[in-house]
């Protein structure tokens, strides 16, 4: 009965950061921590692909006025540096610039947890390797079980416009950095009450294509980070964040569309990391199954913008209010969220990368002209995690059906090693020399046996 009664008593918080502390990569299945390696790989090199846009750039002079002096943590692919707190918000920001980050965590975890982890590296250098992959292990689990907790993508947490990168990968960051720091159950449990009463981000951005999607990701690692700190150096958190009646995470986000089972279900027999997908094209994850049904279209048949009378797509009405504006993308941002503009890249191009969502692209008469073929068609009846159909209709009358069970790069039809190296080494070498992509690729895939981490920083200052 004591038993119990002490059981009934431990929060949510509680429970996770008793599952934080007690982690360790040595009972860890192999593929989890492969899956781990890989996903700090592609995260690094979609963050280096980011510096060269306007995003980025005003980023660095805020966050270079923040900090004149610099500090001891490095603003990744640049000459200068900063505080924690500055090198995590920059870091997260370009990240998630050119939409290439990991997706199907919280979404975008990668782009929270490993900026706001590698901040602490370069604050803390006696951080070994192997604590490093057990922090981004726990921190894509914890990310992810807040999203689902909050009820996913269904209403309200995201209906409601509540962008869950923000709102749920700042507690990732939180349980990461809390690892790192070797935080004890109770600070841990602070670490995240602290997150939960500042953690936000909202959806709209997408109205007028705002830099605030990149922002969200950028505060929410540096918001896990400094909740961590905070923490640390004896700070109380709420440890009923995610259940309290007034005031509780789940209540504001999700209103009663809540869960808060799945914030331990299985806690510890599961890895909410194996979740989390790579990216093959450089937009919104949402539109990638479109992408691989035209483009294999297009091989098998011969399609091009002149003999296609129509191409219908049927999808969930959550997709269609995400990537289905009806007006034709002007900016690098709005061309990552629009389906249709997505579909025209595929008509006319080889490849949906980081050159086809800027220009000339998005001004090309014959981008334009496949773009405005498609006829988007939200169906309620489609279950909540369909991939979107697609019926193509030809000039000549001809039919032609497509659908994907799993986007190329999602768990279930994951990116080959190969894959994911090129794509790394094609974006590192838009900052970086191959030599030194090579040596970065190389620490990164070892990291768990490094006892000074402090290298991979080093290899991402110019």
């Amino acid at each position: 009965m004591e038993e119990q009664t002490k059981q009934k008593q431990t929060t949510y918080a509680q429970q996770l950061a008793s599952y934080i502390v007690s982690f360790n990569l040595e009972s860890t299945p192999s593929q989890v921590v492969t899956h781990a390696r890989y996903l700090f790989l592609d995260l690094l090199g979609a963050a280096l692909a980011g510096l060269d846009t306007p995003e980025a750039q005003a980023a660095l002079r805020a966050v270079s006025f923040m900090a004149p002096s610099g500090g001891p943590c490095t603003l990744w692919g640049t000459e200068k540096s900063s505080t924690p707190n500055g090198a995590a918000l920059f870091n997260g920001i370009i990240a998630h610039a050119r939409e290439l980050d990991d997706f199907g965590g919280a979404d975008h975890s990668g782009a929270v947890i490993i900026p706001a982890l590698l901040a602490v590296v370069d604050s803390n250098p006696t951080i070994s390797g192997k604590t490093l992959l057990e922090s981004i292990i726990v921190g894509y689990e914890v990310a992810r079980r807040v999203l689902d907790s909050a009820g996913g993508y269904r209403p309200h947490n995201h209906s409601d416009g509540f962008h869950s990168t923000g709102t749920c990968g700042s507690f990732g960051a939180a349980a990461a950095v809390s690892k790192a720091l070797g935080l004890s159950e109770k600070e841990t449990t602070w670490a995240l009450g602290l997150t939960g009463s500042y953690t936000g981000g909202t959806w709209a951005f997408s109205e007028d294509g705002a830099m605030s999607k990149r922002f969200n990701v950028g505060r929410a690692a540096e918001t896990g980070l400094t909740a961590a700190f905070l923490a640390k150096s004896g700070f109380t958190g709420p440890a009923h964040i995610f259940e309290s009646e007034w005031g509780g995470f789940l209540g504001t986000y999700a209103r009663e569309d809540i869960h808060p089972e799945a914030l331990v279900n299985a806690l510890g027999t599961s890895y909410g990391i194996m979740r989390s997908g790579i990216k093959p094209y450089a937009a919104c994850r949402d539109i990638h199954s479109t992408l691989d049904v035209i483009f294999e279209a297009k091989k098998a048949h011969g399609l091009t913008t002149q003999n296609i009378a129509k191409i219908e797509v049927k999808l969930i009405p959550e997709m269609a209010q995400m990537v289905g504006r009806k007006d034709l993308p002007t900016t690098r941002f709005e061309a990552q969220l629009n389906l249709r503009y997505s579909v025209g890249i595929a008509l006319t191009c080889e490849r949906a990368f980081i050159a086809e969502y800027e220009e000339p692209y998005l001004n090309m008469a014959e981008v334009k002209q496949g773009a405005e073929l498609v006829e988007l068609i939200a169906s309620p009846e489609l279950p909540f995690d369909s991939e979107p159909y697609i019926t193509i209709t030809t000039k000549d009358g001809q039919t032609i059906k497509g659908h994907v069970d799993y986007a190329s790069g999602a768990p279930q039809n994951p990116l080959q090693a190969d894959a994911i190296i090129d794509k790394f080494t094609s974006l590192a070498t838009r900052v970086f020399t191959i030599d030194k992509c090579s040596q970065l690729r190389e620490k990164v895939l070892s990291i768990d046996n490094a006892e000074d981490v402090q290298v991979i920083t080093s290899l991402l200052t110019m």
